[in-house]
């Protein structure tokens, strides 16, 4: 990936999770935070304060207002009290945000951050947040794509209207995927923070890059949003209540073909190439481990989603070594600015954060999405190898997750090693 951003990368980064002057859980236990959860999921109280801002016209205060819960200790809701205490309160929650979307009208976008907030600051990351952030990120595409880098192509390699349509269409794709998920959820957990989290991060890239993004940046929106789509099929797939229910396993593996698999599917080919030619210059064994990985989903056999899911993190693995390679790296480190304790795994050996960062030097932001990407890919390989596959033939929604896993992937090697230098 091409350098372009002349400001080093020397500051840590915000820890996964954390924010700046975030209040921790009330050390009066349970009963206040439940308290309190309970008073804001009155929806009656909320949707009533959010009437009243739309019918003023006002710029929404409801994101301070939300903010300023964080006193009774909201902030970590668990997601055993969300299943527990209010999956009829989360219902409501979930149905009167959708009678009111359509009344947001010019102050949509303003309205769609507020929601996405107070979703994220009270109910905490899964299926809620994922879903009020997937609508946020759909309107600032939409506004982002009306500005002057997508008026006309740049060059006769780049073509504005096919990079518009892309962005739009995962965009949809994961509105589409979230809206469904939202409505059945009911407090269960169908989505976790190893999706809604990077949903949130490719929310903030975005917000971040304005109405004029350069092309590279362009290019890493699109393949950050499939990443994210691969991550948030894999995530519900792996859910414990869809893992508990051969039905709902059913029902969600259906929706996630549908919503993200085949139309992913449909414009892989002509994608694979240039990543295909990107890969075979740096070692032509991560072809093989993609290909592989795509092989044995379909023949299906004994133990396929673990296979497959082994493939996707040594695909990775090797082409990060080997676009960072040991010598060159420890070359690096010292002028880096990233702190020693970053550099090494308790193995002693390159850690792949650094090694990422080594090869999107000058892409800060970019490298801050790719590393929350990775991360939770290696995640969702790691609950694929312990659910014991090797004893079973793997289900619709292991091979489904799988698949979602290689999709990941592979668009997260194309942010890597496709884009072109602006």
């Amino acid at each position: 990936m091409a350098d372009h951003d002349d400001v080093a990368d020397n500051e840590d980064d915000e820890p996964n999770g954390g924010s700046e002057g975030a209040v921790g859980p009330d050390p009066a236990g349970e009963d206040s935070a439940t308290a309190a959860v309970a008073k804001i999921i009155d929806t009656s109280g909320i949707y009533k304060e959010i009437f009243q801002q739309l019918g003023f016209g006002s710029a929404f205060q409801l994101a301070k207002w939300s903010r300023d819960q964080d006193l009774f200790g909201t902030k970590k809701l668990t997601a055993e009290a969300m299943k527990s205490v209010f999956p009829s309160g989360l219902t409501g929650y979930v149905a009167g945000l959708r009678s009111m979307d359509q009344f947001a009208g010019r102050e949509r976008l303003q309205y769609l951050k507020t929601t996405a907030q107070l979703s994220e600051s009270v109910i905490g990351p899964g299926t809620m947040a994922a879903w009020r952030t997937s609508l946020q990120l759909e309107s600032v595409i939409s506004e982002m794509t009306k500005g002057p880098a997508f008026k006309a192509a740049a060059s006769k390699s780049w073509s504005a209207e096919e990079f518009r349509k892309s962005l739009g269409f995962t965009a949809r794709r994961q509105v589409y995927m979230t809206d469904w998920l939202a409505q059945i959820d009911f407090g269960r957990g169908l989505l976790s923070e190893i999706s809604s989290r990077p949903i949130s991060l490719y929310r903030d890239y975005l917000v971040g890059l304005g109405t004029n993004p350069t092309r590279s940046q362009i290019g890493s929106s699109v393949y950050t949003g499939q990443s994210v789509n691969g991550l948030l099929g894999a995530d519900a797939l792996s859910s414990e209540a869809v893992r508990a229910d051969s039905d709902l396993e059913l029902e969600v593996a259906d929706r996630v073909e549908t919503d993200l698999l085949a139309p992913h599917q449909a414009g892989r080919l002509g994608a694979l190439d240039e990543l295909r030619q990107a890969l075979e210059s740096i070692d032509s064994k991560v072809v093989e481990m993609l290909e592989g990985g795509w092989h044995v989903v379909q023949q299906a056999p004994p133990a396929a989603a673990e296979m497959a899911a082994n493939c996707v993190v040594e695909a990775l693995d090797r082409a990060l070594r080997a676009a960072a390679p040991d010598q060159a790296v420890e070359s690096w480190l010292p002028s880096s600015g990233r702190p020693e304790r970053e550099w090494r795994s308790p193995n002693g050996r390159l850690t792949r954060a650094i090694r990422i960062r080594y090869i999107m030097q000058g892409h800060k932001r970019e490298t801050k999405l790719t590393l929350s990407l990775v991360d939770n890919v290696i995640v969702l390989q790691d609950q694929t190898s312990s659910g014991a596959q090797a004893l079973k033939h793997a289900s619709v929604g292991d091979l489904a997750k799988a698949r979602c896993l290689l999709m990941a992937a592979e668009n997260i090697l194309s942010m890597l090693f496709t884009l072109q230098q602006d």
